[in-house]
């Protein structure tokens, strides 16, 4: 009774962020009917399954009817089941849809914001106001009138190695950036795509379909063929390149780990990865940027400031639910439309002329993209 007499009193506008909210999170919030307040509540091994096994001799009947080998072992990192319905697939759109607008208008507005010369040098500050609003929005986000998921503590240590990955894509790609040009910059980013398949097959024995790898390739050539013009580079910045592609790999990869290991949802392991980030970029930020004087920089720029926090947490959120709901390397596939999407909007903006070459890239780019979606869901 209690609870209908508060839905009776939610604004309308408050009934329909709760509705979208819940259309987004559904999935995940299925898995968290057995959840408890605490990780360390629950079953932290995989092999529960192999333990039990043996206990109920109509269980074992059960997977042989379905064709299950007895010693059948689910994959460490599969994270999504091999047939989806119409309704999954569209979640999963809708969220691919909000990654690359989010991460489209945080380009442009980063682009304001380091437009001035003070926050220029704050990158790292920039980015603790990035997971700290994360960190608002998400916890705001499990209170009524919204109560779109149940929050988890996580312990630390669980949690770390995702924020130290998260600092070390986060430094290594500024100083790739310093050290190379924009356009060797660009390519070498587009080598964390080939890294994730490499390490999902190294660490967990996971590939592809030969369809998917091609699919991948096209992708990444193509993108190339519209980024790489002129490279130029030396040892030291090919070493940060490369340094910088591997670890940002290893933070996906890790994300997708984790969620499948603890048996979180994306949310849940984003609110409690988003304030130890933070934490941890408080000790690296005092040795790496400038502290700016707000009083002299202009209002549209401290604007876009706070309002790339808000995209920037609808950008975290929706990077976390792409690969918790499919994969890193699905991710890594967007990542790449998502480049094509940004120039393409620079292109129309300025009234640049394409080559043929670079004509052909975006063809190759979302062609791939394409392919690969329908590898996936084969």
């Amino acid at each position: 009774m209690l609870e209908k007499s508060t839905q009776s009193k939610m604004t309308p506008g408050a009934k329909a962020a709760r509705m979208v909210a819940f259309a987004l999170l559904k999935p995940s919030m299925d898995e968290e009917k057995t959840s408890s307040v605490s990780i360390e509540e629950r079953p932290s091994s995989l092999s529960d399954d192999e333990d039990t096994r043996d206990e109920s001799a109509a269980l074992l009947d059960d997977d042989l009817e379905k064709g299950e080998h007895p010693d059948h072992q689910p994959e460490l990192y599969e994270t999504a089941s091999p047939k989806k319905s119409h309704w999954q697939h569209f979640v999963d759109v809708l969220w691919m849809l909000l990654n690359i607008f989010t991460t489209v208008t945080i380009v442009f507005l980063n682009k304001i914001v380091f437009s001035d010369p003070q926050l220029g040098k704050c990158q790292i500050s920039i980015a603790i106001w990035h997971f700290t609003a994360t960190t608002i929005v998400l916890f705001l986000s499990t209170r009524r009138p919204f109560h779109a998921f149940e929050a988890v503590r996580i312990p630390w240590r669980q949690v770390l190695p995702i924020c130290i990955f998260f600092a070390g894509f986060l430094l290594l790609g500024n100083l790739s950036l310093a050290l190379n040009s924009v356009d060797f910059y660009q390519l070498a980013k587009i080598m964390t795509t080939p890294t994730v398949v490499a390490l999902n097959f190294i660490l967990f024995r996971k590939g592809i379909s030969s369809f998917a790898l091609l699919a991948v390739i096209a992708t990444c050539v193509g993108v190339g063929l519209v980024t790489a013009k002129s490279l130029r580079t030396n040892g030291l910045g090919s070493i940060v390149a490369s340094a910088a592609f591997t670890v940002t790999a290893l933070y996906q990869v890790w994300i997708g780990k984790k969620i499948e290991d603890l048996k979180v949802s994306p949310p849940q392991l984003l609110l409690n990865q988003a304030p130890a980030a933070v934490m941890l970029l408080l000790f690296i930020a005092p040795f790496v940027d400038t502290v700016p004087d707000f009083s002299t920089i202009p209002s549209n720029v401290l604007y876009a400031l706070f309002l790339s926090g808000l995209i920037a947490s609808l950008l975290n959120l929706s990077q976390f639910s792409i690969i918790g709901r499919t994969s890193p390397l699905t991710f890594n596939v967007v990542s790449q439309v998502k480049t094509i999407a940004i120039l393409g909007i620079s292109w129309m903006s300025t009234g640049k002329q394409l080559s043929l070459l670079e004509i052909t890239g975006v063809f190759m780019a979302l062609g791939g993209a394409w392919a690969y979606t329908q590898a996936s869901r084969r």
